[in-house]
């Protein structure tokens, strides 16, 4: 399920802040998805997630449909965290039994995917490795080689699938962009200073964020 759930608060606050903010009925936001507000039109969508250079005023805590109404339920502190389950495909352009390689992830930072993860979506070679998690030993920036922690029966190769889930390695970054409909960080595209990695666990994929610029805030 893409999407940010919330799951905590830098503040000590346990339960959601959450309110009721005005949506024009015609306009559609998935669970999840954050979100502006506009003085005079209500609750739109991202203008333009693939460059997430700008403040959020929160993040949806249910759907809205389109022609359902003029409420929506969002999530509204600006200290609070969000927890994100890899749900982004990423297509690999090479690989073998003991890597997988994605040559647009970034940062090209060496061993900035140290201790995440991988899950295999699609291997063409052997489809009973789909759903497999296995974990990141080593990376190399400037090729976007992630080098397994374990040996595969079945090598992986160009155009198999993959879901990520960075490591220890990469808490505290601050720089992805979202994907087109605002639901998944795109770790193939290096953003502005909104989006910041807490902490992960790659058994589970999980990854819990913070939305360092928030409009309450700014």
């Amino acid at each position: 399920m893409s999407g940010f759930r919330w799951a905590g608060d830098l503040n000590g606050q346990k339960n959601a802040l959450v309110r009721d903010f005005y949506i024009p009925t015609a306009t559609a936001i998935e669970k999840g998805e954050p979100i502006n507000f506009t003085q005079g039109t209500g609750v739109i969508v991202l203008a333009a997630p693939t460059d997430f250079d700008d403040p959020i005023d929160g993040v949806a805590t249910v759907a809205h449909a389109a022609n359902s109404g003029t409420s929506i339920e969002v999530s509204y502190s600006p200290t609070a965290i969000y927890k994100y389950r890899a749900s982004k495909a990423y297509t690999l352009t090479g690989g073998s039994t003991t890597t997988a390689v994605d040559s647009s992830i970034v940062p090209q930072t060496d061993d900035f995917w140290i201790g995440g993860a991988i899950q295999i979506v699609s291997c063409a070679a052997d489809s009973s490795l789909n759903g497999r998690i296995v974990r990141i030993s080593d990376s190399t920036g400037a090729t976007g080689t992630l080098t397994l922690a374990e040996t595969l029966p079945a090598a992986l190769a160009a155009n198999d699938t993959i879901y990520l889930c960075p490591g220890y390695m990469a808490e505290r970054y601050l720089g992805y962009d979202l994907d087109s409909d605002a639901m998944n960080p795109d770790y193939d595209a290096i953003g502005g200073n909104v989006l910041r990695i807490l902490y992960s666990n790659p058994d589970t994929m999980e990854t819990w964020f913070t939305f360092e610029r928030h409009l309450t805030v700014s």
